[in-house]
Protein backbone atom coordinates (compact mmCIF):
# COMPACT_ATOMS: atom_id res chain seq x y z
CA UNK A 1 0.00 0.00 0.00
CA UNK A 2 3.46 2.28 0.62
CA UNK A 3 4.60 1.92 -2.20
CA UNK A 4 1.37 2.41 -4.27
CA UNK A 5 0.88 5.74 -2.81
CA UNK A 6 4.49 6.15 -3.36
CA UNK A 7 4.08 6.13 -6.88
CA UNK A 8 0.92 7.73 -7.18
CA UNK A 9 2.84 10.89 -5.65
CA UNK A 10 5.68 10.68 -7.91
CA UNK A 11 2.81 10.12 -10.86
CA UNK A 12 1.29 13.51 -9.38
CA UNK A 13 4.54 15.18 -9.50
CA UNK A 14 5.84 14.16 -12.47
CA UNK A 15 2.28 15.91 -13.73
CA UNK A 16 2.51 19.24 -12.10
CA UNK A 17 6.35 19.87 -13.36
CA UNK A 18 4.79 19.04 -16.79
CA UNK A 19 2.03 21.12 -16.54
CA UNK A 20 4.04 24.33 -14.89
CA UNK A 21 6.51 26.81 -16.74
CA UNK A 22 8.15 30.08 -16.38
CA UNK A 23 9.25 32.53 -19.25
CA UNK A 24 11.17 35.82 -19.28
CA UNK A 25 11.74 38.53 -21.54
CA UNK A 26 13.83 41.68 -21.19
CA UNK A 27 12.52 44.30 -23.37
CA UNK A 28 14.78 47.48 -24.44
CA UNK A 29 12.59 51.30 -24.14
CA UNK A 30 13.29 54.71 -24.15
CA UNK A 31 11.07 57.17 -22.81
CA UNK A 32 7.57 57.00 -21.64
CA UNK A 33 6.37 53.68 -21.89
CA UNK A 34 2.39 52.58 -22.44
CA UNK A 35 1.96 49.15 -21.08
CA UNK A 36 -1.03 46.87 -21.65
CA UNK A 37 -1.17 43.69 -20.13
CA UNK A 38 -4.29 41.01 -20.06
CA UNK A 39 -4.64 37.79 -17.91
CA UNK A 40 -7.59 35.00 -18.22
CA UNK A 41 -6.63 33.53 -15.09
CA UNK A 42 -3.50 34.09 -12.81
CA UNK A 43 -3.32 37.58 -11.89
CA UNK A 44 -1.36 40.69 -12.27
CA UNK A 45 1.70 42.40 -10.67
CA UNK A 46 3.41 45.31 -12.26
CA UNK A 47 6.15 47.35 -10.13
CA UNK A 48 8.82 49.89 -10.72
CA UNK A 49 12.10 49.05 -12.16
CA UNK A 50 15.17 50.13 -13.97
CA UNK A 51 14.76 53.03 -16.67
CA UNK A 52 15.03 51.57 -20.06
CA UNK A 53 13.99 48.41 -19.52
CA UNK A 54 10.73 46.33 -19.13
CA UNK A 55 11.09 42.90 -17.95
CA UNK A 56 8.60 40.26 -17.93
CA UNK A 57 8.56 37.27 -16.02
CA UNK A 58 5.39 34.78 -16.75
CA UNK A 59 4.19 31.49 -14.76
CA UNK A 60 2.20 29.11 -16.57
CA UNK A 61 0.27 26.65 -14.72
CA UNK A 62 -2.88 24.12 -15.08
CA UNK A 63 -5.49 25.49 -14.11
CA UNK A 64 -7.85 22.13 -13.61
CA UNK A 65 -6.64 19.23 -11.37
CA UNK A 66 -4.55 16.03 -12.08
CA UNK A 67 -7.89 14.07 -13.43
CA UNK A 68 -8.83 17.31 -15.23
CA UNK A 69 -7.94 15.37 -18.40
CA UNK A 70 -7.54 18.20 -20.78
CA UNK A 71 -4.84 19.22 -23.32
CA UNK A 72 -2.82 21.86 -20.86
CA UNK A 73 0.88 20.66 -20.84
CA UNK A 74 0.99 21.33 -24.90
CA UNK A 75 -0.70 24.17 -23.99
CA UNK A 76 1.38 25.34 -21.45
CA UNK A 77 4.83 24.17 -24.17
CA UNK A 78 3.65 26.50 -26.64
CA UNK A 79 3.04 29.51 -24.36
CA UNK A 80 6.43 29.47 -22.65
CA UNK A 81 7.95 28.91 -26.36
CA UNK A 82 6.60 31.99 -27.62
CA UNK A 83 5.47 34.17 -25.11
CA UNK A 84 2.48 36.91 -25.82
CA UNK A 85 4.96 39.72 -25.23
CA UNK A 86 5.10 42.65 -28.26
CA UNK A 87 6.66 45.45 -28.65
CA UNK A 88 6.24 48.39 -30.74
CA UNK A 89 8.57 51.34 -29.79
CA UNK A 90 7.40 52.57 -26.21
CA UNK A 91 4.15 50.21 -26.26
CA UNK A 92 4.45 46.77 -24.48
CA UNK A 93 1.59 44.43 -24.77
CA UNK A 94 1.55 41.39 -22.60
CA UNK A 95 -0.50 38.76 -22.26
CA UNK A 96 -2.24 38.85 -25.57
CA UNK A 97 -2.97 35.31 -26.81
CA UNK A 98 -4.08 35.11 -30.74
CA UNK A 99 -4.97 31.59 -30.47
CA UNK A 100 -7.40 31.73 -27.58
CA UNK A 101 -7.54 27.88 -27.19
CA UNK A 102 -4.29 27.75 -26.07
CA UNK A 103 -5.78 29.62 -22.11
CA UNK A 104 -7.94 26.57 -22.04
CA UNK A 105 -7.09 25.21 -18.54
CA UNK A 106 -3.71 27.40 -17.65
CA UNK A 107 -3.40 30.25 -15.75
CA UNK A 108 -1.03 32.67 -16.45
CA UNK A 109 0.45 34.92 -13.83
CA UNK A 110 2.54 38.00 -15.12
CA UNK A 111 5.04 39.86 -12.61
CA UNK A 112 6.33 43.00 -15.28
CA UNK A 113 8.87 45.33 -13.93
CA UNK A 114 8.88 48.95 -15.78
CA UNK A 115 11.04 52.38 -15.52
CA UNK A 116 8.79 54.72 -13.63
CA UNK A 117 7.49 57.18 -16.24
CA UNK A 118 4.91 54.14 -17.28
CA UNK A 119 1.57 54.39 -18.34
CA UNK A 120 -0.50 50.53 -16.77
CA UNK A 121 -3.78 49.46 -18.37
CA UNK A 122 -4.34 45.84 -16.47
CA UNK A 123 -7.25 43.50 -17.20
CA UNK A 124 -7.76 39.62 -15.94
CA UNK A 125 -10.36 37.72 -15.81
CA UNK A 126 -9.94 35.54 -12.82
CA UNK A 127 -7.14 37.14 -10.49
CA UNK A 128 -5.66 40.18 -8.61
CA UNK A 129 -3.73 43.11 -10.01
CA UNK A 130 -0.85 44.82 -7.81
CA UNK A 131 0.33 48.74 -9.43
CA UNK A 132 3.09 50.17 -7.46
CA UNK A 133 5.62 52.86 -8.10
CA UNK A 134 4.82 54.22 -11.34
CA UNK A 135 4.17 57.98 -12.12
CA UNK A 136 1.88 57.39 -14.98
CA UNK A 137 -2.41 56.97 -15.12
CA UNK A 138 -3.17 53.32 -14.08
CA UNK A 139 -6.21 51.74 -15.05
CA UNK A 140 -7.23 48.37 -13.89
CA UNK A 141 -10.04 46.16 -14.10
CA UNK A 142 -10.60 42.49 -12.64
CA UNK A 143 -13.83 40.40 -12.97
CA UNK A 144 -12.96 38.42 -9.73
CA UNK A 145 -10.02 39.17 -7.76
CA UNK A 146 -8.91 41.91 -5.29
CA UNK A 147 -6.68 45.51 -7.14
CA UNK A 148 -4.12 46.94 -5.01
CA UNK A 149 -2.34 50.35 -6.32
CA UNK A 150 -0.44 52.89 -4.46
CA UNK A 151 2.99 54.81 -5.16
CA UNK A 152 0.84 56.39 -8.28
CA UNK A 153 2.38 59.50 -9.78
CA UNK A 154 -0.89 60.50 -12.02
CA UNK A 155 -4.67 59.68 -12.00
CA UNK A 156 -6.27 55.76 -11.20
CA UNK A 157 -9.39 53.95 -12.57
CA UNK A 158 -9.97 51.04 -10.54
CA UNK A 159 -12.80 48.43 -10.82
CA UNK A 160 -13.24 45.21 -9.14
CA UNK A 161 -16.57 42.94 -9.93
CA UNK A 162 -15.70 40.99 -7.07
CA UNK A 163 -13.07 41.81 -4.58
CA UNK A 164 -11.66 44.26 -2.76
CA UNK A 165 -9.94 47.87 -4.22
CA UNK A 166 -7.05 49.16 -1.79
CA UNK A 167 -5.31 52.40 -3.15
CA UNK A 168 -2.73 54.65 -1.39
CA UNK A 169 -0.62 57.85 -1.99
CA UNK A 170 -1.84 58.76 -5.82
CA UNK A 171 -0.97 62.42 -6.95
CA UNK A 172 -4.23 62.70 -8.81
CA UNK A 173 -7.69 61.75 -9.54
CA UNK A 174 -9.77 58.47 -8.18
CA UNK A 175 -12.15 56.62 -9.29
CA UNK A 176 -12.98 53.51 -7.87
CA UNK A 177 -16.30 51.34 -8.48
CA UNK A 178 -16.52 47.91 -6.81
CA UNK A 179 -19.71 45.44 -7.16
CA UNK A 180 -18.91 43.38 -4.58
CA UNK A 181 -15.95 44.73 -2.06
CA UNK A 182 -14.91 47.56 -0.03
CA UNK A 183 -13.02 50.63 -1.55
CA UNK A 184 -10.08 51.99 0.37
CA UNK A 185 -8.70 55.13 -1.48
CA UNK A 186 -6.08 56.93 1.30
CA UNK A 187 -3.81 59.74 0.58
CA UNK A 188 -5.10 60.81 -1.85
CA UNK A 189 -3.81 64.26 -3.67
CA UNK A 190 -6.98 64.73 -6.39
CA UNK A 191 -10.98 64.46 -6.64
CA UNK A 192 -11.84 60.86 -5.70
CA UNK A 193 -15.12 59.29 -6.96
CA UNK A 194 -16.47 55.94 -5.20
CA UNK A 195 -18.78 53.41 -5.46
CA UNK A 196 -19.27 50.05 -4.10
CA UNK A 197 -22.68 47.96 -4.24
CA UNK A 198 -21.67 45.55 -1.04
CA UNK A 199 -18.82 47.12 0.63
CA UNK A 200 -17.86 49.58 3.22
CA UNK A 201 -15.29 53.00 1.71
CA UNK A 202 -12.36 54.33 3.43
CA UNK A 203 -11.06 57.52 2.14
CA UNK A 204 -8.92 60.69 2.92
CA UNK A 205 -6.98 63.48 1.22
CA UNK A 206 -4.27 65.17 1.18
CA UNK A 207 -5.25 68.01 -0.78
CA UNK A 208 -9.04 69.18 -0.87
CA UNK A 209 -10.90 68.45 -4.07
CA UNK A 210 -14.50 66.93 -5.24
CA UNK A 211 -15.40 63.97 -3.48
CA UNK A 212 -18.27 62.13 -4.33
CA UNK A 213 -18.64 58.78 -2.42
CA UNK A 214 -21.92 55.78 -2.81
CA UNK A 215 -22.77 52.61 -1.35
CA UNK A 216 -25.40 50.58 -1.48
CA UNK A 217 -24.63 48.57 1.46
CA UNK A 218 -22.11 49.87 4.19
CA UNK A 219 -20.84 52.24 5.82
CA UNK A 220 -18.26 55.55 4.49
CA UNK A 221 -15.35 56.88 6.28
CA UNK A 222 -14.23 60.32 4.85
CA UNK A 223 -10.96 62.53 6.33
CA UNK A 224 -10.32 65.49 4.72
CA UNK A 225 -7.64 67.36 4.14
CA UNK A 226 -5.78 69.68 6.62
CA UNK A 227 -6.26 72.23 4.31
CA UNK A 228 -8.57 73.91 2.06
CA UNK A 229 -12.47 74.45 2.03
CA UNK A 230 -15.30 72.25 1.52
CA UNK A 231 -18.82 71.89 0.80
CA UNK A 232 -20.28 69.09 2.58
CA UNK A 233 -23.69 67.18 1.72
CA UNK A 234 -23.91 63.46 3.19
CA UNK A 235 -26.44 61.35 3.96
CA UNK A 236 -27.52 57.77 5.10
CA UNK A 237 -30.94 56.42 5.13
CA UNK A 238 -29.79 53.85 7.74
CA UNK A 239 -27.22 54.45 10.33
CA UNK A 240 -25.42 57.02 12.09
CA UNK A 241 -23.98 60.53 10.95
CA UNK A 242 -20.68 62.07 12.44
CA UNK A 243 -19.54 65.42 10.43
CA UNK A 244 -17.23 68.09 11.50
CA UNK A 245 -18.26 71.20 13.14
CA UNK A 246 -19.72 73.45 10.05
CA UNK A 247 -21.35 76.24 9.18
CA UNK A 248 -24.52 74.40 7.89
CA UNK A 249 -27.03 74.63 5.27
CA UNK A 250 -30.70 74.26 7.18
CA UNK A 251 -31.03 71.50 9.98
CA UNK A 252 -28.20 69.01 10.70
CA UNK A 253 -30.20 65.80 11.21
CA UNK A 254 -29.32 62.22 12.28
CA UNK A 255 -29.26 61.26 8.59
CA UNK A 256 -28.51 64.12 6.57
CA UNK A 257 -26.30 67.57 7.11
CA UNK A 258 -24.88 70.00 4.86
CA UNK A 259 -22.55 72.88 5.25
CA UNK A 260 -19.49 74.51 4.87
CA UNK A 261 -16.14 73.88 6.28
CA UNK A 262 -13.03 76.55 6.26
CA UNK A 263 -15.14 79.20 3.99
CA UNK A 264 -16.05 76.25 1.56
CA UNK A 265 -14.66 74.91 -1.38
CA UNK A 266 -14.59 71.76 -2.87
CA UNK A 267 -17.88 69.57 -2.95
CA UNK A 268 -17.64 66.46 -0.89
CA UNK A 269 -21.17 64.67 -1.45
CA UNK A 270 -21.48 60.89 0.10
CA UNK A 271 -25.01 59.06 0.09
CA UNK A 272 -25.22 55.66 2.26
CA UNK A 273 -28.57 54.11 1.84
CA UNK A 274 -27.13 50.98 4.65
CA UNK A 275 -24.53 51.81 6.99
CA UNK A 276 -23.05 55.13 8.99
CA UNK A 277 -21.55 57.99 7.50
CA UNK A 278 -18.40 59.81 9.18
CA UNK A 279 -16.13 62.91 8.36
CA UNK A 280 -13.42 64.28 9.98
Amino acid sequence: MLKLAAVFLLAIATCMAQTERTFDRNLTVSGAVNLDVVTDAGGIVVTRGSSGTVHVHGVLKASNSFFGGNNATEHIRRLAENPPVQQTGNSVRVGQVTDRSLLRGVSMRLEITVPAETEVRARADSGGIKVEGVNGRVDCKTDSGGIRISGIGSGVRAEADSGGIHIHHVKGMVHAHADSGGIEALDIAGSIEAETDSGGIQLSQTTAAPVKARAASGGAHLRLARSGGYDIRAETESGRLVVPEMNAKGPVTKHHAEGRIRGGGAMVDIKVDSGGVEIE
